[in-house]
């Protein structure tokens, strides 16, 4: 995700939350619904807040705790949703970011005359994507059980789903056709 649409994805989630949003509970929301397609670590969604911030995006406030440091409480402003809507609004950019697949460069320049070797890299990489499978299965449970709203999640874990069911239909395509050749 460009650092650009990140800046929105972490308006949205916060535009969500009317009561407001400490960044420890907005990095474990972002974990939740969306970790799959986008990482995020403490540092940049902090640096990312405080561009929110800074441009009147969002409005902090500091909540008092017993015993252990204040938290900062964002909300999202009057400007912080007319970003949103604007950007919400807009197209989808054309030029968006090309798939960087590791197993792409391996098979690129293994060459389909080492066999071996890229039945090999089927084999891992087949156990990945079952992995990536059964986390996104786990993530929907998780969601339906905790009472969260499936409405655009699900359109979200279903994405993700179908991604990882492709990744693994190609593996099986490329099997078939070291099979013919052989």
């Amino acid at each position: 995700m460009a650092s650009g649409n990140l800046r929105y994805a972490v308006l949205g989630l916060i535009a969500s939350k009317s009561e407001g949003v400490h960044g420890y509970q907005l990095k474990g929301e972002c974990e939740a619904i969306a970790d799959e397609f986008w990482a995020l670590n403490y540092g940049r969604l902090y640096r990312i807040l405080d561009e929110l911030e800074g441009s009147g995006a969002l409005s902090v406030a500091d909540e008092i705790q017993k015993g252990r440091p204040n938290k900062k409480v964002y909300r999202i402003t009057e400007k912080g949703k007319q970003n949103l809507d604007d950007w919400l609004l807009s197209p989808v950019d054309a030029n968006a970011q090309p798939l960087r697949d590791e197993m792409i460069l391996k098979l690129l320049f293994l060459g389909a005359d080492d066999v071996d070797r890229v039945y090999k890299i089927i084999k891992q990489q087949r156990s990945v994507y079952l992995t990536r499978l059964a986390r996104v299965t786990r993530r929907r449970r998780k969601l339906e059980k905790a009472g969260v709203s499936m409405r655009a999640t699900e359109m979200i874990l279903d994405g993700a789903e179908m991604r990882v069911r492709a990744d693994l239909a190609w593996l099986e395509s490329i099997e078939r056709r070291l099979i013919r050749q052989s």
